[in-house]
């Protein structure tokens, strides 16, 4: 039986660290979720972005296995959802111009960062239930699958959630307790 590489075990430690930081959104401060949103979502970045998932090749193309499987019910992504958008209340919605409707647009497009934030949270938690319940020799595929799902759409994901919470976290006040 062959080990869970190094990367592998860093991925999902990082997930289920960012996975608490979102869980029971509203129950904590918001600033206090959203400093951890922004030390873990760059850290889930550079994670995604190094990752070599056969055998550390560098030229191995991620992708779409179908290695991850979906362990986040639709009830949990709700009440993630639900628990972010009452932390972040009007500050949720914004205008972000990468997104791809812009291109067609003459007016701005909203985005919700509660949105965003559970998409990220959806994909982690994902990926490190699978990786801990699946067999060591099926790991590179599971990565694989990541690096692809990080080259196909959550990198930029996670770059316009990082920007949307930064600054809130630094410009907004909130009335905390």
């Amino acid at each position: 039986m062959s080990e869970i590489s190094p990367a592998a075990l860093s991925l999902a430690a990082l997930s289920v660290e960012y996975c608490k930081a979102v869980t029971d959104a509203a129950m904590k401060q918001p600033r206090e979720v959203l400093r951890d949103v922004i030390r873990y979502i760059p850290r889930i970045y550079i994670t995604l972005c190094d990752l070599r998932p056969y055998d550390g090749d560098p030229d191995a193309e991620p992708e779409e296995t179908g290695a991850i499987y979906d362990s986040v019910t639709e009830e949990q992504y709700n009440e993630v959802l639900d628990g972010l958008r009452t932390m972040l209340g009007a500050n949720d919605i914004y205008l972000d111009t990468p997104v791809e409707e812009m291109r067609y647009s003459d007016t701005p497009v909203a985005v919700s960062l509660a949105e965003q934030l559970a998409d990220i949270y959806q994909s982690v938690a994902d990926c490190a239930a699978t990786i801990g319940q699946t067999d060591p020799e099926m790991i590179p595929e599971v990565l694989s699958e990541m690096k692809y799902r990080f080259t196909a759409y959550l990198s930029t994901t996670l770059c316009c959630a990082l920007r949307a919470a930064n600054y809130i976290y630094y410009n907004v006040q909130f009335d905390e307790e």
